[in-house]
C-alpha cells in the first residue's frame, strides 16, 4: 500500500498513477473496505477511462453497491462510527501525553495500530469521515484547531499529514518509554514516511537501535544526519547512542573517522553530564588515559 501511495505521490504519468489507484482499490476491496476501494477505483477510472480492466472493476463494484444497498449503508455507518472513535482516541491520547499522563494515553494510542498497521492505511481509512455538528466533541475540535483534522466537503473530514505525523511520533515515544524499541522504530519509520522533511524520527531511531544493541542499524543514520541535533532530542541519549554505535563499528572495521566520532560523542555527553562514567571510561579508552573518577 505504501509503495502504491509513493507512486501516486511522485509520478507524473496519468496512466501510471491510474495503475497505482487501481491496485489500491483492489487491495481495499479484498479487505472489504468498500468505500476506500470505490474512491481509488473511481480516481483510476478518471485518469484512464479507456482501460477495460479498470472499467470492469468499477462497474462490478458499483453493481455490488446497487444490489446490497441496505447492507452497504449499515457497513458505512459502522465504519464511520469506528473512524470517529479512532479520532477520539488519538486526540485524547495526545492530550493525555501533553498532561504528563502517558500511562493513561498508551492503551488509547496503541489500540489504533491494530486498525492502522501503517501510515498509508491510516491516511486512506481516515478519509472522508462524516462528522455532524452534534458529533463535533472536544476531541474532534482539538484536532481541527491544530489542523490535524481538516474539512474536505460539507460534513466530511479527513486526517491531515501533520495529524498522522504527530500520532506516530507520540505513539513512538510511548513505545520507547515502555521498552518496546522495535515497535518504536516502526512508529518513527511511519512518521518519517508521512513527512520526509522531518529528521526528528531518524534521531530517535538511532537511540532505539542502540538500546537494542543493533548498532549496525544506527550507523547509516548517524553518518547521514546533521551534527546539530533538534532541541526536542535528548542529547545525552543520542550522543551516547552515537558513541556506542561508532565504537562497535570501529572495533570491527577500524577507520579513523569513526574513532573521532566516538571521541566527539563522548565529549558531548560529558559536557552535559560530567559524572557519566560509561562515557568517561569509553573516552579514556580512546585517548589512552585513566578514567577521570579514579584520579585524586
Amino acid at each position: 500500500i505504501q509503495a502504491y501511495e509513493d507512486v501516486i505521490r511522485t509520478e507524473e504519468d496519468p496512466k501510471t498513477i491510474a495503475y497505482a489507484n487501481f491496485h489500491l482499490g483492489q487491495i481495499y476491496q479484498e479487505w472489504n473496505e468498500l468505500f476506500a476501494a470505490q474512491r481509488f477505483l473511481s480516481h483510476a477510472h478518471k485518469l484512464d477511462s479507456n482501460s477495460s480492466e479498470i472499467t470492469a472493476a468499477i462497474d462490478s463494484l458499483n453493481q455490488h453497491f446497487s444490489q446490497n444497498r441496505e447492507e452497504i449503508a449499515d457497513q458505512m455507518s459502522r465504519q464511520n462510527s469506528d473512524q470517529i472513535v479512532s479520532l477520539f482516541r488519538i486526540a485524547t491520547g495526545i492530550k493525555l501525553i501533553a498532561m504528563g499522563k502517558s500511562l493513561q494515553a498508551y492503551p488509547l494510542m496503541k489500540s489504533r495500530t491494530k486498525i492502522f498497521p501503517n501510515a498509508a492505511v491510516a491516511k486512506h481509512l481516515l478519509t472522508d469521515i462524516s462528522i455532524t455538528e452534534q458529533e463535533r466533541n472536544s476531541a474532534i475540535e482539538y484536532l481541527i484547531e491544530r489542523n490535524w483534522l481538516v474539512n474536505t466537503n460539507g460534513d466530511l473530514y479527513s486526517i491531515s499529514d501533520s495529524g498522522l505525523y504527530i500520532f506516530y511520533m507520540m505513539l513512538g515515544k510511548l513505545q520507547f518509554d515502555n521498552g518496546l524499541f522495535p515497535d518504536a522504530i516502526q512508529c518513527y519509520d511511519q512518521a518519517h514516511w508521512v513527512d520526509g522533511t522531518q529528521l526528528e524520527p531518524l534521531y530517535h531511531k538511532v537511540v532505539c537501535h542502540a538500546e537494542l544493541g543493533v548498532y549496525e542499524g544506527a550507523i547509516p543514520l548517524i553518518t547521514e544526519l546533521p551534527a546539530e541535533i533538534p532541541d526536542t532530542i535528548d542529547k545525552v541519549a543520542y550522543y551516547t547512542a552515537v558513541a556506542e554505535s561508532c565504537h562497535f563499528h570501529y572495533q570491527l572495521n577500524r577507520g579513523e573517522s569513526y574513532k573521532q566520532m566516538v571521541i566527539d560523542a563522548c565529549e558531548e555527553v560529558l559536557r552535559i553530564d560530567k559524572k557519566d562514567k560509561s562515557m568517561s571510561k569509553l573516552l579514556a579508552f580512546y585517548q589512552g588515559k585513566g578514567s577521570w573518577w579514579r584520579k585524586v
